[in-house]
């Protein structure tokens, strides 16, 4: 998601109090979802929605930056990556996705960037 943020317009800075590693091309990426939570929050705002459980029904026609923070995995809190309004490009993890293992969603924001 670092990646395409820094190539949107949206570039990371380094020093803006966030872990970060640099990419390839120097830019920074975050790498904990709340970071990346932070982030979106301080650039774009809050998100356009927040539910529980989350569901693909409930995003469905809407699109763009989707995080899905829950509880399960013992390295991460969540997973952060774009909502094309139907799926994700890899996986979404949210209820019913067969491929969320042992993760538990709790909580499912969405920024509708324009």
């Amino acid at each position: 998601m670092s990646y395409v943020l820094n190539l949107t317009g949206s570039p990371i800075a380094k020093g803006m109090g966030y872990a970060t590693v640099s990419g390839a091309d120097g830019n920074a990426c975050l790498f904990r979802v709340n970071d990346m939570m932070a982030y979106l929050e301080r650039v774009f705002g809050r998100p356009d929605k927040i539910v529980k459980s989350p569901r693909p029904d409930d995003f469905a026609g809407m699109k763009d930056i989707i995080v899905v923070k829950g509880s399960g995995w013992r390295n991460a809190r969540g997973h952060v990556t774009l909502w094309d309004g139907a799926r994700c490009p890899d996986t979404c993890y949210v209820m019913a996705d067969p491929e969320k293992g042992r993760f538990i969603p709790e909580a499912g924001s969405l920024w509708v960037l324009q």
